[in-house]
């Protein structure tokens, strides 16, 4: 009954993280019996089994918090029911304060045997165990479909999209329209966040949390440079920028475009009157690409011989 609000005015998935950041906030006040900060990362996903739009919230949790004299306190056990139930009220609160959601139809949803809201607690990762924690990590940016689980045939015009667990369960399939109509809902607005840092680990809390551990170091707080050393995957990923570059665009940004030799970078230069001053300098026409010489990738050129016949 509440998806279509979300479906139709995604500016709601805001006040759902913000929602998840204060049932957190009220719980551990109530366990606790003092204000702590914790850390918490929250993932917006908005699809769900065989992409249906199904909005709900991922997240990283400190099993704890810090409070104003930065004492950590942890938290040995998560209540689900009492946590669903923070939850709940926390989102009717604010589809009431937007006039979406009237007290009747918070009483009857109340009513129902099956509310539709549900909290999953996962184990325990230790600070230290970073293969976990970027397994996680990875898990919470995920897209909304696999490759490897999505079969087109090009003859019937059918999707099929099997299910991350075999058992019980059949595949989808969907008319090859039909997918990508589902497909779009989730693509997210201009400059839409996907992920939203509170507490500890929002930038404000961090930028205090250096200036405190500069004078000493502060309890439950690992620094960075004493976790382990970077993994395989950061290691790919680290691959060259113009790399990148070439594979999309099968162009290699660092070849001269007068004389084919490579070139290489002496800085980057970001500071915009400085990027004016050299481009009235080398008298750059405005409104001109820097890279004209770049094409666009082969799908593009496909799809402009296309509409070109």
């Amino acid at each position: 009954m509440l998806r279509a609000y979300f479906r139709y005015d995604r500016s709601l998935l805001n006040d759902l993280s913000r929602a998840a950041n204060r049932t957190l906030l009220n719980y551990l006040g109530i366990l606790l019996g003092t204000d702590v900060t914790p850390g918490l990362v929250v993932a917006r996903h908005t699809f769900g089994e065989g992409v249906r739009f199904h909005p709900h919230l991922h997240a990283i949790v400190t099993g704890g918090g810090w409070d104003t004299d930065h004492n950590w306190h942890a938290v040995f056990g998560w209540d689900r029911p009492a946590l669903r139930e923070l939850f709940q009220i926390e989102v009717f609160r604010f589809l009431r304060e937007r006039d979406l959601l009237s007290a009747e139809r918070v009483e009857l949803i109340r009513s129902w045997r099956h509310s539709g809201f549900d909290v999953y607690v996962g184990a325990a990762i230790a600070s230290r165990d970073r293969a976990r924690l970027e397994h996680i990590a990875r898990y919470l940016l995920r897209a909304p479909v696999s490759l490897e689980r999505m079969r087109y045939d090009r003859q019937e015009g059918t999707v099929t999209i099997f299910p991350l667990s075999s058992e019980g369960k059949d595949p989808l399939i969907t008319d090859a329209l039909e997918f990508i109509s589902r497909l779009i809902l989730h693509i997210p607005d201009v400059r839409e966040r996907q992920v939203t840092y509170y507490g500890t680990y929002a930038n404000a809390s961090r930028h205090r949390l250096q200036k405190r551990m500069s004078a000493g170091p502060v309890d439950g707080f690992v620094p960075l440079s004493e976790l382990e050393e970077p993994t395989p995957f950061e290691l790919r990923r680290r691959i060259r920028w113009a790399q990148l570059i070439k594979k999309v665009w099968l162009e290699d940004p660092l070849l001269c475009p007068e004389c084919g030799g490579e070139m290489r970078i002496i800085s980057f230069i970001t500071d915009p009157p400085v990027v004016d001053k050299i481009l009235r300098h080398i008298q750059w026409p405005p409104g001109e690409p820097l890279v004209p010489y770049i094409r666009p990738p082969p799908e593009m050129l496909k799809v402009a011989e296309q509409l070109d016949q």
